[in-house]
Order: structure tokens, then sequence, then C-alpha cells
């Protein structure tokens, strides 16, 4: 058939009499989807298009096992049907293979379309700072869900990803990754200068041990399909030692992938140079180090020479084109036409190029591609764009033999897009003069909103109807445990009916126990204990980011929150039965941390960490009786975003906070405590063994100080206890409770009720 004229009909609808389609079961019987195929066997820039691509207007997918059994036209396929098939009707739409994003940053994901400027004032900007939440392990979990429901929105479904320098980055994206079944390349990042020290490698031995350590775990893990690419962030960010350990680590295990950026930016193009002036140039200082061949995937490549070009074709190396981003950042235009010179060709993929990039959707990124293109004077057609985003991401990618193509015994994963998804799309289709003219519409016009279903390993993953599945870290159960003071343990975890995330905040008020807490779309809640069960929860209606903090002061039970990064307070009255309406607290410096709240010497005391990079610990004091606030006063500075804790006791006001990190390393917490008579602050003391501790939480409790915290130690998340007293002058060592099984940093509270002492968290 002439693949380039042959007529697309968009009223070729379903009959009236056809069933609805069954829903995909997650089971493992035989899928069977019927529509319009469209695949590549062959690079359409090297051969002509009608003998690369092939199409099927009335065809047929079965899949079984993850994998591809038949991919062929509707009516030859009665062998390959079982009994037990599901069929799936599409023949209105049109199944391409699962697109390949071969370059993206999951960790950019909550930054997308900050304000340009240019690359390196960009990174400092914008970039870098997002990176550095990425020492949380709870946040960089909650990014990982977000960005992997973008890429199936998208019809993505294999990604070759940057994460940062953080491994518990590397772990969470995996995790979320195996949980989908999706195909993803990642690694940590390493680099060791030029950046803020918080996000550098502290030296190449331990980067390197991390990385092997990671490369043990995941890559090509039994059960997954996660593969593991070694990742220098760029020539600029690291030294010579670094890119030589990298290039070992490349070699160290069979199917690694290595993915770095190369000549984005002119500038970032003139300081390598200045930095490698023994190299003839930005590509040659990879090639030194035994960074290009096959399965090294270079993003960008904007500025690479004509010889370096001929350097990528001899090596195999491939380049991910990014146009979206090279634009957002006025980079540049890249060479397709030289880099797709048959003569020596070099391999080229899509990528989208995220926070940089302004869209998941592959879609998106081949309009902007055949814009670039059509500014260097060489039209980009629909078919090379498309094989751009499918089978040259599998062949750049060294996968082309799993993943990007229709063809049986592949694996499962396909897109089904839908040229009518939007009124003018349908209208520009209704006439088209071909497949290839479809297909080019559905790049200039689809967007993720032409994406009908993405299908992972033969599963339907996503479907536009209904979009992704429910975030199940937004579905964790409310527990709680009570301290024993005979056997100095804590119960097991023991469940309530309240249903939320982050971490909860508690304190004894009225005679019960009270929790206030983030619901699944950050709405606080509230829940109470009488001792023997906890009451219903009510919705307060107040929207809060990060958790709340609550402190029982005068006659009522105070909350603070935050919204729109600014600190609102409101309070209980048990009398009324009633929460008063929230005040925004308007002095208060912006914030995107959850405050700590306690009662000392007749004030409730407030501590509120400012949303700078470097921040400052800042604190003021409420007098209920005048309903007056004190000014608030800048404390001391921290590196770390995580929240403070504050709690009165034998006399004094106790704070507790953790530093962040020095030298790339995580800190102890430290301490320190404030004397209103003298109105001074003792010198701050460290809490041995509580690094990587994110949300400590303190209460007074029989005659001592409690502390406690979650702490990541490896990839396992511990609870931990210690007191301070008359008779333990110094804190204890902090002794994990195995009792308790918290599944997120994000924390848990303590509070002593009723002569015991308590304490709340969110469970698995």
């Amino acid at each position: 058939m002439d693949l380039m004229d042959t007529a697309y009909d968009s009223a070729d609808t379903l009959p009236a009499d056809s069933p609805a389609p069954f829903d995909v079961p997650d089971g493992g019987s035989t899928v069977a989807v019927r529509g319009q195929l469209l695949w590549f066997r062959d690079d359409p820039f090297l051969v002509p298009v009608e003998h690369a691509m092939r199409y099927e207007k009335d065809g047929l997918l079965v899949c079984a096992g993850g994998k591809i059994r038949y991919c062929g036209p509707y009516g030859d396929a009665e062998g390959h049907l079982t009994a037990d098939a599901v069929l799936v009707d599409h023949r209105d739409k049109i199944i391409t293979p699962g697109f390949v994003d071969a370059h993206v940053h999951y960790t950019q994901t909550a930054m997308i379309g900050a304000y340009g400027e240019k690359l390196i004032e960009w990174l400092k900007k914008h970039v870098y700072p997002e990176e550095m939440k990425f020492s949380d392990r709870s946040y960089a979990a909650e990014i990982a869900h977000l960005f992997c429901d973008e890429l199936l929105r998208s019809g993505t479904t294999t990604a070759l990803v940057f994460c940062t320098t953080h491994p518990q980055s590397v772990d969470v994206l995996f995790d979320e990754a195996d949980r989908r079944g999706m195909r993803i390349a990642a690694g940590k990042v390493l680099m060791d200068r030029n950046a803020p020290e918080a996000l550098l490698d502290t030296s190449v031995e331990r980067a390197y041990e991390q990385s092997r350590e990671l490369i043990e775990r995941r890559h090509r893990a039994p059960g997954t399909r996660g593969v593991y690419a070694v990742t220098p962030r760029f020539a600029l960010a690291c030294t010579r030692e670094m890119l030589q350990a990298a290039g070992d680590l490349w070699t160290s295990a069979e199917g690694l992938l290595m993915h770095t950026h190369v000549s984005e930016n002119p500038d970032e193009v003139y300081q390598v140079r200045g930095l490698f002036p023994e190299r003839s140039g930005y590509l040659d200082v990879y090639r030194h180090y035994g960074l290009l061949g096959p399965r090294a995937v270079l993003a960008h490549g904007v500025h690479l020479t004509a010889e370096e070009l001929d350097t990528c074709s001899g090596t195999g190396a491939a380049i991910a084109h990014c146009p979206t981003s090279n634009l957002f950042l006025g980079s540049g235009l890249f060479r397709l036409r030289d880099a797709k010179n048959p003569g020596r060709p070099v391999k080229v993929a899509l990528g989208t190029d995220v926070g940089g990039g302004t869209a998941f959707s592959p879609l998106s990124t081949m309009n902007e591609a055949y814009k670039v293109a059509a500014l260097g004077n060489h039209p980009l057609d629909a078919a090379r764009m498309f094989y751009l985003a499918t089978k040259g991401g599998a062949t750049a990618l060294g996968m082309d033999g799993l993943i990007g193509s229709l063809e049986a015994g592949h694996e499962a994963d396909f897109t089904v897009l839908d040229p009518k998804a939007t009124p003018l799309l349908a209208r520009r289709t209704e006439n088209g003069t071909g497949i290839v003219d479809v297909l080019f519409a559905l790049a200039i016009l689809g967007g993720d909103q032409a994406v009908a279903e993405t299908y992972v390993a033969g599963r339907r993953a996503y479907r536009r109807d209904t979009g992704p599945a429910p975030r199940p870290k937004r579905t964790r159960t409310l527990a709680w445990s009570r301290y024993d003071w005979e056997s100095d343990t804590w119960l097991p975890d023991r469940p309530t009916p309240a249903i939320g995330w982050r971490a909860p905040a508690i304190d004894a008020y009225a005679g019960a126990l009270h929790c206030v807490y983030n619901s699944g779309s950050d709405v606080l809640h509230w829940t109470t204990f009488d001792g023997t069960e906890w009451s219903a929860p009510a919705d307060l209606g107040f929207k809060a980011g990060p958790t709340p903090g609550v402190a029982a002061y005068g006659a009522k039970l105070y909350c603070g929150f935050v919204h729109d990064a600014r600190l609102r307070m409101t309070a209980y009255d048990g009398e009324a039965g009633e929460w008063g309406s929230p005040q925004r607290i308007t002095a208060a410096p912006e914030t995107g941390f959850p405050p700590a709240l306690a009662a000392y010497h007749g004030l409730l005391h407030v501590f509120l960490r400012d949303r700078r990079t470097e921040g400052r610990i800042h604190w003021a004091s409420y007098d209920a009786e005048q309903d007056r606030w004190s000014e608030w006063r800048p404390l001391w500075h921290v590196a770390s975003f995580d929240p403070v804790a504050a709690a009165p006791f034998a006399g004094r006001l106790y704070v507790m906070y953790s530093p962040g990190r020095e030298g790339g390393e995580e800190q102890d917490l430290k301490w320190t405590s404030y004397d209103s008579e003298t109105g001074t602050w003792d010198g701050h003391r460290v809490l041995a063994g509580t690094a990587g501790t994110a949300r400590p939480s303190l209460t007074p409790y029989n005659g001592l100080l409690y502390a406690c915290g979650n702490q990541w130690v490896g990839s396992e998340l511990h609870a931990w206890t210690a007191r301070l007293g008359p008779d333990v002058p110094e804190w204890s060592t902090p002794q994990r409770n195995t009792r308790i099984h918290p599944y997120s940093g994000y924390g848990l509270s303590m509070a002593a009720y009723n002569g015991l002492l308590y304490t709340a968290y969110f469970t698995a």
C-alpha cells in the first residue's frame, strides 16, 4: 500500500451494535487491542518513508505476559486469539509504540516553567534550590509519583531520567516505576564542583561507592524493568577525577547507560574549554574519559561542530534533541539535518528536558522540533518526528530489540492516540490526505490531550477519561502508639479511622487527645481520642501545604499551618465546640515549611523557617489576653529544609532542629533552650546519632523531656526516641522503636495525655 497517499477516513466509526470496550484487567489475561497500527522497521532519515514505516488501517495487537504476541491485520488474527482474550476496540484511533523520552529531569518537575534567563543563571536561580529538596526522601517520592503520572498522561512509557546527587532520589523513582511496571533508566547524578555545596558529592570515592551500590540493587533487578544510567551532570560540574570515575562505573556492569549534557549553550561550551584546555573541545572531554560509545546519550548537542558529529557517529553515541528546552532557554537551534547525514548518521532521539522543557508531551516536543527544523531550512515531516519519539528513542538507548516497535516479541508498551480529541483536531483530520498528514496534525495540535490510553507491559496504565490511578501516598492510615513505662517499649501500631499523609500534629486539650492532619487533598482534618477510641474525622475546610502544628494554650487549642507561603492561625474553643476562622499572620516570614508551636510562660511561641535556600529560623510569641503578637525575630541560620520542634520543660523552652548538610553529609539534630527570665538562649548542642531525621518532635512526660523522629538509615526508615532530664543531663542515645512503622520521613508527633505518652503517625 502507498503510505503517503492512503486516505484516512475519520468517519470510519464503530458499528452501532459494537460492544463497549472491556476494561483491561490487572491480571495475566491476554489483551487484544484493535485499531490503526503505526510503527517503524527502519530509519526514515536513511531510507524512503514507505520502506521505513508500517501502517495497518485495521490491525490487531495481541499481548500476553507483557509482550506483543501478534501484530498484523485484524482479518489474519484468528489463530492468535485465545478464549480468555479481552478485546479492546479502538478502530477510530491510532496505536503507536509507547513514546521514549530520551532526556528528562524528574527532579525539576515542580519548577517547570520557571522564568528562563540563560542556562547557567537558570540553574543557579531555580534548578539547584529545587534539587536540594531531594535530600528529603518523602519529597522525592511525592515528585516521583507526579512525574510518572505525567509520563503516562503524555503517552511516554520509557524515559531516560536525571535524578540528583542524593541516592534516595534514585531509589524512590525506581520504586515508583517498578510499582507501575514501567521501563525507566536513571542514575545518581555525579558532580563535585561549580554548584551549591549541599548538592555536591563530598568525594569522588563516596560518589563511586554510592553509585556501585545502586547499580547492584537497581540495574536489571529481577522482576523489574529498571536500567541504571551512569550520570555525570556535565563537564562543567565534574572534576577530571569524577569523569574518570564515571568512565570506570560505565564499564562495571553489562547494559549500563551513560547520560550527560553536551554543548547546550555557548557560555557553557566556553567555560568547559577553560576548564579542560588540554582537550580539543567539549566532546573530546567525554571521549578522553571513556564516556562515548553505544548506550551513551548526550543531551542537546546544539553547538557540536561537524567534526564532533563525526565522532558521535563513529563511536555510536546518541544525541537527545530537546527543542522545547533549547527554545525556552534561548540555547540555539539543533542541526538535525547535519546529525542525520546519511553519509555518517548520528543516532538521534527526542527529549522533553523538563523542567527546561515546557511540556512532558512528546507530541508537543515534535511540534517544536518541526519549527526548529523549519528555521534551519530543513522541513521535518511527521513520519520522521514519530520515528524520533519511538524507534529512534529505543535505538538511542540501545533498547530497540525491546521497545519502540509493535513487532511481535517486543515489550507491550504502546499509546492510543485520538485524532478527534478536540473539536479543532477532529475538523483538521476529517479531510486528512493520508496517515502521515493525520500524524502531522496530531504533532502540531495534539499534546497530551490527544492521548486516549497508555499501555505498559500489556496493561492499561492511563485512560484519559479516568486519569492516572489515585496517589497511594495520600491514602495512608493514621496510626498511634503508646509508651509503656514499665517495659520501656512502645505498643505496636494501632490504626485509627483517619486517612491522610504528611505528618499529624497532636496535643492534649480539654480531656482528649486532639490530632490535626493533612487529608489526601491537603485539606486539614481533625480527630480526637478519649483514651478508648478515636472520633470520626472532621473536615476543617482549611487548605494547608506542609504539616500543621498544634499546642494547647490558655483556654484553646491553637493550630498553625501554612498556605500560599503564609502562616495562618486558628483555634478550637472547647466550650463553644468549634474552630475559629483562620487568621493570616502577615508579619510572619514567607515559608513553605511546618510551624512549631509551644505554650511557655503565659505565651504561645511559634517557630518558623523562612523559604530561602539558606534560611533562618524565626520566632515570635502571641499573648492571648492582649490578642497581640511580638515582633518576629530571626534566630539562627539553617541549611536544612526540615522544620523545627519546640516544647517547654523544667522552666525553659527547648527547640530542636536539623542543621542540614555540611560537606555533603547529613548532620545530627541540634538543640538549644531559652530562659525567659534572662531572655537568653543556651549554646547549640548535638543529639548524636540522629543524622537524616527530617522532623523531630518534643514533649515533656513523667519528669523527662522526650524527643522522637523518623530517620532514614540506608533505605530503611526507623523511628527513634531519646530523653533528657534531671537524672539524664545529656540526651540519652536514641533508641529505635521497632514496633512503630511510620511510612514517611515527614515525621510523627508526640504528646502526653491522661498520664501516658502517645505518638501518632501515618503508616503503610
